[in-house]
């Protein structure tokens, strides 16, 4: 790849052009272990920072894609250890400083964990391929075409990765509403 080697050379442009064509991809990776959209624009932003500070010790410029997904996996996973070691009570931040208006009830907090917590559990039910390609797609802002190159899978393969990867969350949605 030639962008990856002008941008080892220290090509700036070259990286940003580099980053734009796959910053939909750590998103959507992101987003699939933090289950939250800011989280994952977040840990994009440093996964990038992070490629750009150690394009120097990729190899192969050929292995970029491969390269920059492990990147993302390795911030993905000191992120819920970060997570890990945080009190439930200190997540929710100080509310105390915050305007009245702008406070959630223990009880809307509870509800909304809750939510969160069972529709992520409905995403990590998705097959891999399925979860990877719809957050691709919703996250990423790929097309079916765009998701075929990065996952080197046929059109065709990503259309029913996502139509399946619909259907099961439209089922998860009717069991956590009954």
């Amino acid at each position: 790849m030639r962008a990856v080697r002008a941008a080892q050379a220290g090509d700036r442009a070259a990286f940003d052009a580099l980053a734009a064509r796959y910053r939909g991809l750590v998103v959507a990776m992101a987003f699939l272990r933090t289950g939250d959209r800011s989280d994952a624009e977040d840990l994009a932003q440093e996964v990038l920072t992070k490629a750009w500070q150690r394009l120097g010790e990729l190899q192969e410029p050929a292995a970029f894609v491969g390269w920059l997904r492990v990147i993302t996996q390795n911030a993905c996973r000191d992120w819920q250890r970060k997570l890990a070691r945080i009190p439930p009570a200190l997540e929710l931040g100080d509310i105390a400083d915050m305007p009245a208006s702008l406070r959630w009830s223990p009880p809307d907090v509870a509800l909304r964990q809750e939510e969160r917590r069972r529709w992520r559990q409905a995403l990590q039910a998705l097959s891999e391929g399925n979860r990877l390609a719809l957050a691709l797609h919703l996250c990423g802002g790929y097309s079916y075409e765009e998701i075929a190159s990065l996952l080197e899978v046929p059109v065709s393969t990503v259309e029913g990765r996502i139509y399946r990867a619909k259907q099961q969350l439209r089922r998860s949605r009717r069991e956590i509403e009954e």
